[in-house]
């Protein structure tokens, strides 16, 4: 069964495109859009455990053919991802799935090949595999792009959180009375944040009225 080889699977490659607006209100009014300080995971090649085979081997692609590899199932607990001449090799585990006092399953996971750490997905950045965890491959480690979308005003998103819960509470209980507050208090933030840039761009006004731009 190990010579097997099955069809290529192409992998989706995460990019997320620059939100401008939340990287200008650092500096809003000023036309300086600053750099991103965080790597996020959309911005290497990323290889999730579902794309593992059972047995045999596979070939795997990521669009715009910037990458393929290809993944030897050796065992059960062992891979062999061969990438551009290089091999590595990774210790695969498996969890029980219990729901409801039975077993449903098992759940298949990486260890990072870096730091140990059991993982669902690893990534490729300066020729080694590894995980997003920090001190792995970057010191930082590696951000979901969904913690860096409009954090000039966190509010935002916590409230379209709370609304979905709201969706899914029954109507006038005590948790539908409890979220609805929740969503005030949020939406009363989102106020607050707007007077205050309001009150941020008037006092810049104010400034280049006075000194020109600077």
């Amino acid at each position: 069964m190990a010579g097997l080889s099955l069809r290529s699977t192409p992998l989706p490659l995460q990019t997320e495109a620059e939100e401008n607006f939340t990287l200008m209100v650092a500096s809003i009014g000023s036309g300086v859009i600053p750099p991103r300080s965080r790597r996020l995971i959309g911005d290497s090649i990323r290889l999730p455990i579902r794309a593992v085979p059972r047995w045999g081997t596979t070939t795997v692609e990521w669009p715009g053919n910037i990458a393929s590899a290809s993944l030897t199932r050796a065992s059960p607990t062992r891979l062999v991802i061969s990438m551009g001449g290089v091999e590595v090799e990774v210790e695969l585990r498996q969890w029980p799935i219990i729901t409801g006092g039975r077993r449903r399953g098992t759940r298949w996971r990486f260890l990072c090949p870096q730091c140990g750490v059991s993982r669902d997905a690893l990534h490729f950045i300066d020729g080694a595999w590894g995980c997003r965890g920090k001190n792995c491959l970057i010191p930082d480690g590696l951000g979901y792009p969904s913690r860096h979308r409009q954090r000039f005003c966190p509010s935002i998103a916590r409230r379209e959180r709370l609304r979905r819960k709201l969706i899914r509470a029954r109507p006038g209980s005590l948790k539908a009375r409890r979220l609805r507050e929740m969503i005030a208090q949020q939406e009363a933030a989102m106020l607050a944040n707007v007077r205050q840039v309001n009150s941020d761009l008037r006092k810049r006004s104010k400034r280049y009225d006075r000194h020109g731009p600077e």
